[in-house]
Parts: structure tokens; sequence; C-alpha cells
């Protein structure tokens, strides 16, 4: 029993976990081949973005500086020497160009790296200076035109600046930028919260403060420096980053896109994919072990069902071959009764003619004759019944009669049923003519119905048996009992495999199951009701095939 239930249980299991998988493997793997494509668009699409935005911002820091190189430009192309080198008119000048708010200081140096005049806030930090070593200063005097990095110099103050020569070189006009305005231009560059926008030197120092707040660059960041092309592209796990050569490729703009702050709206439809396919491998789970439980269940009643037809089928394999030995020990009877009749009769029929002066006991030797005929019928009779039941056993057809069957059926009980005190009515149409049919079977299913009948009265109970001729030429054969009668809820199942009202030990749960089989397989029908007046009512009708009026 625990071995069945184990076996039972692991096809379960096995059925769960195959069911499962079915359902929910290949909605995980659409789900995740998704999450694969959406997570790349969105990278493609970022790194458009970043790309687009990196030109717009490179081509406006582009003309920033360039405005600024060319308003110094003009100034030392529309004043002359004298002019630029005295205080107050580079005051003016300034004031001037004040209203923008992008340029810090004024300064005018002459050839030698000496200052001439200044207008700013560090005055007295570098009055008196010299930049003939500044290495801006040589650049400005090799170029005509200079852009410097970010350096402190004398005023310890990280800022750039911005240079140009007048055509005969002999001044140098600096303007220092206002870092807050020029670091303001980066600000829109800035993808998402955690992007960063910033720009460094070749020797990959930083010219602009980082967004984030850093003040070196990682190894991806210094990769982008190795980028000879103007623009250039890495994609990493977290960041896309996009980078773009300015200002005669002396800097380079960087923007740093985090790719998770791109995944707002994609985080918002992978949550709902996750929990949808949570809910879907739910139901499927729930789904899987019902249907599981099910085919189990099924396939355990289907092997239970078959073990209990092997037994039947056996059982009856084993009453064929007892028919067999009935029906040989029947027929060798029969010859030594006949033998016996015949003497008996023999001996019946001299009596009379014998002297009864010189028999002292004639009556009761023709007693004892009676008496040996008699025994010698009933011995007939019961081979006679042998050999009926030996013929069970065959599934030909043949002419039978209906109420022969019944009576014969009803003598295989008659000995029970007056044991228990229990009448068997009898109300025949004689009229009933013969059918073609299966005679054993169907006396099988009479006596599967007259068992359940004595069984359902009880001590001193009634059986009325009723054959008549039925609608549409069917022949129909009624048994009721004085019993219980058949509960409604059990009416629907009377006729299943299995199910019994009987107490445990005292029924299979077949006879009826294998009565209806009979029936069906015979062309009729067989219905199970409760009597007007109480008690079970099991009404069978039987088709007349195969006979004519003049037959029967």
């Amino acid at each position: 029993m625990m071995r069945k239930k184990a076996y039972y249980s692991a096809i379960t299991r096995r059925l769960v976990i195959a069911f499962f998988c079915l359902s929910v493997v290949p909605i995980v793997g659409f789900a995740l081949v998704a999450k694969d494509q959406v997570e790349q668009t969105n990278i493609v699409k970022l790194q458009e973005l970043a790309n687009s935005t990196i030109e717009h911002r490179a081509e406006v820091i582009s003309l920033f500086l360039k405005d600024r190189l060319s308003l110094l430009r003009l100034l030392v192309s529309l004043y002359p020497e004298d002019f630029l080198i005295q205080q107050e008119r580079l005051e003016q000048l300034f004031l001037a160009l004040a209203p923008q708010g992008d340029i810090v200081d004024l300064q005018v140096i002459d050839s030698s790296g000496l200052q001439f005049a200044y207008v700013g806030p560090y005055r007295t930090m570098i009055e008196g200076k010299r930049y003939d070593e500044a290495s801006w200063f040589k650049e400005t005097l090799i170029s005509g035109v200079h852009v410097s990095d970010v350096f402190s110099g004398y005023r310890n103050v990280p800022h750039f600046v911005v240079a140009v020569t007048n055509p005969l070189k002999t001044l140098v006009l600096r303007a220092t930028i206002n870092s807050s305005i020029f670091n303001s231009l980066l600000h829109s560059a800035q993808l998402g919260p955690r992007g960063d926008a910033f720009i460094v030197n070749q020797a990959g120092a930083f010219q602009t403060p980082s967004l984030l707040g850093d003040t070196e660059l990682n190894r991806e960041e210094r990769l982008l420096i190795s980028f000879d092309s103007r623009q250039g592209s890495l994609v990493t796990d977290k960041y896309v980053y996009t980078s773009h050569w300015i200002d005669n490729n002396r800097w380079l703009l960087v923007i740093k896109a985090n790719i998770e702050d791109s995944f707002g709206y994609y985080i918002q439809v992978r949550n709902r994919i996750i929990m949808l396919v949570v809910a879907i491998s739910v139901l499927a789970m729930l789904g899987a072990t019902l249907a599981s439980v099910a085919i189990s269940r099924n396939l355990q009643r289907s092997d239970k069902e078959y073990g209990a037809l092997s037994m039947q089928f056996a059982q009856v394999e084993k009453m064929a071959t007892v028919g067999r030995l009935a029906a040989g020990i029947a027929h060798e009877i029969n010859n030594p009764l006949q033998m016996i009749t015949n003497q008996a009769g023999w001996i019946g029929e001299l009596l009379p003619e014998e002297d009864p002066a010189s028999i002292k006991n004639l009556e009761e030797y023709q007693k004892a004759v009676e008496q040996i005929k008699y025994h010698v019928r009933r011995a007939g009779t019961i081979t006679h019944r042998l050999l009926g039941y030996s013929r069970k056993m065959s599934t030909q057809q043949e002419r039978v009669s209906i109420n022969e069957l019944v009576e014969e059926a009803v003598s295989f009980v008659e000995r029970e049923a007056s044991y228990n005190h229990i009448a068997i009515n009898r109300r025949f149409n004689h009229d009933l003519p013969a059918v073609m049919t299966d005679g054993p079977q169907l006396q099988q299913v009479f006596l599967n119905l007259l068992n359940n009948a004595i069984d359902a009265v009880g001590q001193k109970g009634e059986i009325t048996i009723t054959t008549r001729i039925g609608t549409k030429g069917m022949l129909v054969i009624e048994f009721a009992d004085s019993g219980p009668g058949i509960k409604p809820e059990a009416l629907k199942q009377i006729f299943d495999p299995f199910f019994t009202t009987k107490q445990t030990g005292k029924g299979t749960g077949l006879g009826l199951y294998i009565s209806y089989d009979i029936v069906q397989k015979l062309g009729g029908s067989i219905q199970a009701a409760n009597g007007p007046k109480g008690g079970a009512v099991f009404i069978v009708e039987i088709p007349r095939s195969g006979f004519s009026e003049n037959e029967s």
C-alpha cells in the first residue's frame, strides 16, 4: 500500500514539474529576451541622445570661447597700444564689457611679461608681477591667440584665461573667464541625476569641475582621451560615455550618462512584467498541481478498476471451469439416473401383476418405487440446473423464452428465499413471444436482480416479478421488492462500477454494473426506481429481434 502511494506521489510530482515547466519556461524565456531587447534599445537611444547633446554643447562652448577671443582681437585692433596701456582707458573698456559678466578681469602685459594695466578684483595680488615665464604667456606670444588650461597663478584661485596679442606682438591683452558662467554651459549636458559632464585637457586634468564631485578620471574615462577621432563613444555596464574634442583638440568634453537613470519607464514596465510572470507562474503552478492530482487520481482509479476487473475475469474463468466440471458430472449422472428411472418404472409395472397374497408388503413396495421415481426426478432437476449453469459460459444467441429464463433464475434462489420466508410472486404474461438473445447472460442479469432483492427485503419480505409486452414491441421484465427502496442520491450512481449500498464485505458493487452492460449489449435497457408503495423496482426491456409472430 505504501509502495503504491509513493508510486502515485512520484507520478504527481513529475506531472507537476512537467506542466509547470511547459507553461512557465516559455514565458520566462520570452520575458528575458524582451528584457534584453528593451535594454539594448534603451542604450541605443541613450547613445543617440548623448551624441546629439555633446555635439550641441561642444558647438556652444566653442562659440563662447571664439566670441571672447574675437572680442579681445577687436579691442587690440581698434585701440592703439598707447590707449590700452592706460589704466583709466582699460577701466572704461572693462566697464563696457562688464554687464555681460563673463569676464572677471582685463589685463595688459607687454611683450617682456611686465604688467601695464589691470582691471579686476585681484589688483593687489598681481600688481607688479611678471609673466614672462608663464606658459600661457609664451603660447600667446607664439600663436597670437591662446586659451589656457585651468591654473591658480598668483591669485591662488583656479581659473583660465583667453589672451591675444596686437598685430606687432608688443603687448598681450588677457581676460579671465568667469568660471561660474563657463561651467554653467555644461549643466544642461547632464543626462539624469547620476550623469556627469566635464572638460579635461589632454593630460586628463579637470578643466571644469565634475558635476558629481569626481576629482580624477577612472579607467574608462582615460580611455576616451586616447580616441583620436573628433567624437568618441564607449558603453560599459553602468554608463554610456560620449566625448568630443574642442579648442583645437586641447580640451575633451565628456558626457557620462548613467544607464539606470534612463530606465525609469523601462523599470516600471519591467516590474509589471515580473509581477505578471510571477502571477502566471503561481497560476500555472496551481493549475499544474490540480491537473496533476486529477490525472493521478484518474490513473489510480483506472488501475483499481483494472485490478478489480482482472479479479472479476479470473472469477469468471474459475466459474467457467466449475461450470464445465458440473456439466461433465451432470452428464455422467444422468445416464445412471435414466437407468434407475427405467428400472423403477419396470418394477412399478410388474408389481400389479403379482399375487397380492404372496407379497406381504406390496403397498410398501409400490410407495418405495414412487419414492425412487420422485428422488430420481429431483436428482434430474439438479443435474438439469447444472447443465443450464454450464451453458451460461456460451455467448451464442438462441431462441429463448423470457418466462422460462426468469423461472430458472428463480429456481436458483428459491431455497434461500424460503429460508428467509420471502415470497416470490410471479405475474407472467404467458403470451410473451420468444426472443433471439443471449439467454445465459440475460439469466445472469435476472439472478443479480433477484439476489439484490433478497438482500434488500430481509426476513419475510416479498418479491414480485412481472413480465409483459411494452411499447415498440419491447419485452418488459420488472422486479419489485418490499425493501426500503433506493435513496434519491444513490439512484444517480446505482449502475456505476464499485458502487454499492450493501455493508462492507457483502457486495462488490459490480453486479448492477455488469447487468447494465449486458442489457446494453443485448440492445435493451435497464432502469431503477422506487415503487409508489415503497421498495425498489428494476425494469428490464429486451427487444424482440429476429422472430416473427408466427415463429414465436
